[in-house]
C-alpha cells in the first residue's frame, strides 16, 4: 500500500467530487417540502492496515504492515458497519458507526524482540449535519459538519529477544472535529450510480489530522433498495502522551442500502 500525501488527497478528493458532480447542474432543483426521508444501509470493508503503533514509553515504536488481500480472512478477526440518515427538505442528519478487529504477526519487532503480533481493535462513530446544495432527479450533493468518535484498544505481544517476552496493550478515546461532502450521481439513464463522500478533521483537537474517502459505483435495483461496490481510505494520525496511532486503512468496500 502507498499512503497518499497530502498532494495526492487533494487530488483524489477533486475525482471523487467530479464524478459526484456529473450529472448535477450547478443550478439543480432542490426538494424543498415537508417529506421526509430516510436511509438505512451496512457495508463490508475489507481493509489492510499500515504504519505505526506505540503504546508505552522506552520502547521502539511497532511498524504495521498489512494489505487487504494478505491472507485477509486471517487477519480480519472481526468487522461490521451500520450508517443511517434523516433528511426533511435540504436538511439532515447522518450517522455511522463501524468496528474493525485487525491482527498482524509480521508486524516490525525492532532490535529489541524477535517478533511481534500487533492487534488492534478499532471503534469509530460518526454523525453529522448536513445541507443539500444540489438535488435533481437522483443527484445531489451535500455539505456537512459534526463529529467523530474514536475507541482504539491496540495490543502489542513481543517475543524474547535482547529483552524478555512481554505484552503491552492500551486504550485511546478521543473525538474529532470532522467537515465534509458527500454525492451521488446516475449514470446516464441507467440503474448504475456513482456515489459516495470525502471527510477531513482532527485538526490538532484530537487527532492532528485525519481524513477519510470512499468512492462507490451502485446499482439500483428497486426503487427502494440498492448495492454498490467500492474503494475506501481512511488516514490518522493521533500523538498523545505516550500513546501513538498513525495508520491508514484502505480497501475494498461491499454495500446495501435501502432508501424509504
Amino acid at each position: 500500500m502507498l499512503r497518499l500525501s497530502m498532494k495526492n488527497a487533494t487530488a483524489l478528493a477533486g475525482s471523487v467530487l467530479a464524478a459526484l458532480l456529473l450529472a448535477a447542474p450547478v443550478h439543480g432543483e432542490t426538494d424543498a417540502g415537508d417529506k421526509w426521508h430516510f436511509q438505512l444501509g451496512t457495508y463490508g470493508w475489507l481493509s489492510g492496515q499500515k504504519g505505526t503503533l506505540a503504546t508505552l514509553p522506552g520502547l521502539p515504536a511497532a511498524d504495521v504492515d498489512l494489505d487487504f488481500y494478505d491472507d485477509i480472512a486471517g487477519n480480519i478477526n472481526g468487522a461490521f458497519a451500520l450508517i443511517g440518515e434523516v433528511r426533511k427538505g435540504r436538511l439532515g442528519v447522518v450517522a455511522d458507526i463501524s468496528y474493525s478487529d485487525i491482527e498482524d504477526d509480521e508486524a516490525t519487532a525492532g532490535p529489541f524482540f524477535s517478533e511481534l503480533t500487533s492487534r488492534t481493535k478499532t471503534w469509530i462513530a460518526s454523525m453529522a449535519g448536513f445541507y443539500r446544495l444540489i438535488e435533481r432527479d437522483r443527484a445531489f450533493l451535500d455539505g456537512m459538519a459534526g463529529l467523530r468518535y474514536w475507541s482504539v484498544d491496540s495490543s502489542l505481544k513481543l517475543g524474547t529477544g535482547i529483552l524478555p517476552a512481554r505484552e503491552i496493550s492500551n486504550r485511546e478515546d478521543w473525538v474529532d472535529p470532522i467537515i465534509g461532502l458527500k454525492g451521488l450521481a446516475p449514470l446516464g439513464a441507467s440503474k448504475f450510480f456513482v456515489s459516495g463522500f470525502l471527510v477531513f478533521g482532527g485538526l490538532g483537537v484530537g487527532s492532528d489530522f485525519m481524513w477519510d474517502g470512499l468512492i462507490n459505483l451502485g446499482y439500483q435495483w428497486t426503487a427502494v433498495f440498492s448495492t454498490t461496490v467500492g474503494y475506501r481510505y481512511l488516514d490518522v494520525d493521533y500523538d498523545q502522551d505516550d500513546f501513538l496511532y498513525d495508520v491508514y486503512q484502505d480497501g475494498p468496500v461491499l454495500g446495501l442500502s435501502w432508501r424509504f
